[in-house]
């Protein structure tokens, strides 16, 4: 099985149908992680490498 990661139910049900075989297709129904909101988000030295947090629920 074959598993699809999408962030809205309405686009999990739309590959659903789209997709023919062993494949899964669940909603997160939110961001699983972010850029923070109180820094720059990028390492501008180190090749724009991204600075991800897990948000709060």
């Amino acid at each position: 099985m074959e598993l699809i990661i999408v962030e809205s139910p309405t686009k999990a049900r739309t590959l659903t149908r789209f997709l023919k075989g062993d494949y899964r297709v669940e909603a997160t129904m939110g961001h699983i992680r972010d850029l923070p909101k109180a820094a720059l988000g990028v390492d501008v030295e180190h090749d724009f490498t991204p600075s991800y947090v897990i948000p709060k629920l």
